[in-house]
């Protein structure tokens, strides 16, 4: 859809036809007055604003759209690998060597975030999502990853705008999905992106896991 076009009656110096995205500019930056727009015009920057809004990712969405397209993550580095993948595969692809949406930095099992632990617990904490016991075939224990329905009803609202991510995770991480061990998912995240893995205490150990 090309973008809106109007007479411009209310932005002085800025030509005779102005577009939506030159007016939400312009009231960002002051140089337009809400109160000057003609009633046409205000309801097409709502609604270019609620547009965006529905379809700008956040780390909450990126999170949610993660466990509802998995379906669950066992185990907690499962989780921090399959978002490493998802952001700088998808939503950080162009900014990856300046900022990352999680804030990635190199730690003892490859790539981690303590954003994304921050952002685990926020939906937690608003219901969104639920943790259960995994347990090892080594026995050790560690903590799993699911929506609640609550979570589920967010993913569902998030399919119309970001169809097309739910497909590329599914794609990305469908061969890992929740193997017995997560070697082969580190594995691959050492040889795809070898400057996270200078403070790995586990490198020889998945060097042939692949």
């Amino acid at each position: 859809m090309s973008p809106r076009v109007f007479k411009n009656t209310f932005a002085p110096g800025a030509g005779d036809a102005i577009g939506v995205e030159e007016v939400i500019a312009g009231l960002r930056y002051g140089d337009i007055k809400e109160s000057s727009l003609p009633r046409e015009v205000h309801d097409a920057v709502a609604a270019e604003l609620a547009r965006i809004k529905r379809e700008t990712i956040s780390p909450e969405r990126a999170l949610i759209l993660l466990l509802g397209t998995m379906g669950e993550v066992r185990g907690r580095t499962r989780l921090q690998k399959y978002a490493f993948l998802v952001d700088m595969g998808l939503y950080s692809k162009r900014t990856k060597k300046l900022f990352t949406m999680y804030g990635w930095h190199p730690d003892k099992f490859g790539p981690h975030s303590t954003i994304l632990e921050r952002y685990v617990r926020k939906a937690m904490n608003g219901g969104l999502v639920e943790s259960f016991p995994v347990y090892a075939p080594s026995g050790t224990t560690s903590v799993g990853y699911r929506l609640t329905s609550k979570g589920t009803a967010r993913f569902q609202e998030l399919q119309g705008a970001f169809g097309k991510d739910i497909v590329f995770i599914k794609e990305l991480l469908a061969k890992f999905k929740n193997g017995r061990s997560v070697d082969p998912l580190i594995a691959h995240v050492y040889g795809a992106y070898p400057e996270y893995t200078a403070k790995s205490t586990i490198l020889e150990r998945v060097k042939n896991a692949r």
